[in-house]
């Protein structure tokens, strides 16, 4: 039964990655704004920040198991409205509809995301959910190094609605692998207030100091995927002058060091601290981030991405397991929805952030300073004890 959910899990992130992928290329060269390009990504990190503690309470009241296939449902509606989006010729495709659809989708990432983590829970035991929220993470950066290639691939010989019509008919299907998975029974509380079970959340956390510690890590270190989602395709596009395809290629690249870098995280977190590893992860992954605008040529920026994503997949992989550890069941859907609303916070002000600077001076710069962004909060991250002394 749990091939099903490992199933489920990697076709779902893969999936998933495609659409974003595709929103943000159809957006762009629709709207032709690296401005707007990113305002379209960020619609999809926006809803996770306001329904996020609600949809961590909704995973711990209810069947977690109900909860994500209802969520991951509106990956069908959206895939569904954009096919009909690049198909009608009634009308122009606005960046508001683009942006539309994507606060959409983002409202069911919003249970998705914290609620695949803490479905964990009720597979497994305690002591084996680091090991396995660990798989989850290298499913999550093999899906987000694939899909590039994929929609690149499909594009290459078909139309945008053919390939928003393949995702919402293959998240169809993944969805229902979910159906014959069996959870563990565990004890639900639906009498509980959303209000009263958001509060005893968050009063966890603040009394946790490790989890508050790994929580500013996540920020600081995941910052990373914003300018590589947003800037990189129109980076790679002006001064590497590649096609979708090739495009699609470096970011499988990418995708290649994330996996190497979880297999590390794997590896190497009985062998070392793990504290002083997503600290240096972090570090060498904004370096990494930095030298991509010094080359004029795809391969010193393969080379580049490739050390950035096995860096910035050794740390993304530990910081989730970490936080899981330390996490008690019964809270486990709430603690997962902040390290959620964290992440997506640092992708969504790193998205509009970095593609606003780039408008008003290049995608070079915009790297730069996302890069020297990672590099400072990485090294001021030392400062923080708990972290500093995790093993």
């Amino acid at each position: 039964m749990l091939a099903f959910f490992y199933l489920n899990s990697f076709l779902t992130l893969l999936i998933g990655n495609m659409f974003t992928y595709a929103m943000i290329i159809y957006s762009r060269a629709v709207t032709g704004s690296d401005a707007v390009t990113g305002f379209v990504y960020a619609g999809n990190l926006l809803p996770p920040l306001i329904l996020g503690m609600y949809a961590g309470t909704v995973i711990d009241r209810f069947t977690r198991k109900r909860v994500v296939m209802i969520a991951q449902t509106t990956f069908i509606y959206t895939g569904g409205a954009m096919v009909f989006l690049t198909l009608q010729k009634m009308f122009v495709v606005s960046d508001f509809m683009l942006i539309a659809v994507m606060l959409v989708n983002g409202v069911g990432l919003s249970f998705i995301i914290p609620g695949r983590m803490a479905l964990l829970g009720d597979l497994f035991e305690k002591e084996h959910i680091p090991r396995e929220s660990m798989k989850i993470q290298i499913m999550i950066m093999v899906g987000f190094g694939l899909a590039p290639f994929v929609v690149g691939f499909l594009r290459k010989y078909f139309e945008w609605h053919i390939v928003f019509a393949a995702i919402a008919i293959l998240y169809a299907g993944a969805t229902t692998l979910l159906i014959p998975l069996r959870t563990r029974p565990k004890p639900h509380h639906p009498a509980e207030s959303a209000w009263h079970s958001l509060k005893a959340g968050l009063r966890y956390v603040r009394g946790q100091p490790l989890l508050i510690s790994l929580l500013a890590a996540t920020f600081v270190g995941l910052f990373l995927v914003g300018p590589l989602q947003v800037l990189l395709p129109e980076f790679s596009k002006a001064k590497l002058h590649l096609d979708e395809a090739e495009r699609g290629a470096l970011m499988t690249v990418l995708g290649v060091g994330l996996l190497i870098g979880g297999g590390l995280a794997q590896f190497l977190s009985h062998a070392l601290p793990r504290g002083l590893m997503i600290i240096l992860g972090a570090v060498a992954s904004g370096v990494s981030m930095l030298l991509i605008p010094q080359f004029e040529t795809a391969t010193p920026v393969a080379v580049s991405l490739g050390a950035s994503g096995i860096f910035g997949g050794l740390m993304s992989t530990l910081l989730p397991a970490a936080i899981q550890q330390g996490t008690v069941d019964h809270a486990r859907g709430r603690v997962m929805s902040i390290y959620n609303i964290i992440f997506q916070t640092s992708v969504a002000v790193a998205a509009v952030g970095l593609s606003h600077l780039s408008k008003y001076t290049s995608p070079g710069f915009a790297f730069q300073a996302g890069g020297w962004f990672i590099v400072t909060g990485a090294l001021a991250c030392l400062l923080l004890k708990p972290l500093r002394e995790l093993k």
